[in-house]
């Protein structure tokens, strides 16, 4: 596993890494206002037929997020009373809060190539996730039912994705080492009660977020399959 371990981290730190199948783009920490700024530029780069399919792998700040519909009193007043910011955007999913620590993954990639469709692009990610976690020598699960990836009862990895004409944006956040505190102050994922865990929690030596970033992109590269325009 070593061996693989270092090949990952050698693959993340090239920026940006093309494969066949997605062009990796590992950008570290960023506010996740400059996130969505650019998932915009680049979703509209791949409706013009501009850009391949990409995978950005970055960390964000403290911020907690709102999906479609999703209730505000889920946020049970964290944002003001932690001092974090709140975004509602344009994914799937309830509230939930992305911070460093956490590997976020957003796949801006055009679902009617290969013979893709919503469906099976969330069962895709899900896969990927659960690629990774098990690398690292933790078994998880995507229930049936839910959108997500488990490790037991404790949700590891949330999915939340938005389509725009035929291309998806938005995508996945794998707790590594994230400060799961933040998690405690909200309803996460419209699950009340709902417990979260991070690789950090469950191993003795968990990766890194750039090295765990590196493993999803093969993973998810390797589930896409090749690009087809």
């Amino acid at each position: 596993m070593a061996s693989e371990l270092e090949a990952a981290a050698d693959l993340c730190s090239a920026r940006p890494v093309a494969t066949p199948r997605l062009r990796v783009r590992a950008l570290g920490c960023v506010p996740y206002a400059e996130a969505l700024a650019l998932q915009e530029t680049m979703v509209s780069a791949r409706m013009a037929g501009e850009e391949d399919d990409q995978l950005l792998l970055l960390e964000h700040p403290p911020v907690y997020t709102l999906g479609r519909g999703a209730d505000v009193a889920d946020l049970c007043g964290a944002p003001d009373r932690l001092g974090v910011a709140v975004f509602r955007v344009g994914r799937g999913g309830g509230a939930t809060f992305h911070g460093p620590g956490q590997l976020v993954g957003y796949p801006i990639v055009r679902l009617s190539a290969a013979g893709r469709d919503v469906h099976r692009y969330v069962r895709a990610l899900e896969a990927a996730l659960i690629d990774t976690c098990g690398l690292f020598g933790v078994a998880a699960h995507a229930p049936a039912g839910q959108t997500g990836v488990w490790v037991g009862d404790r949700k590891i990895a949330s999915i939340g994705i938005g389509v725009r004409r035929g291309v998806a944006f938005h995508g996945v956040a794998l707790n590594v080492s994230t400060d799961l505190s933040y998690f405690a102050h909200i309803v996460p994922c419209r699950g009340a009660g709902r417990a979260v865990t991070s690789l950090h929690q469950l191993l003795e030596s968990p990766p890194s977020v750039a090295t765990a970033g590196a493993v999803f992109a093969e993973y998810l590269g390797d589930r896409l399959g090749p690009v087809r325009a």
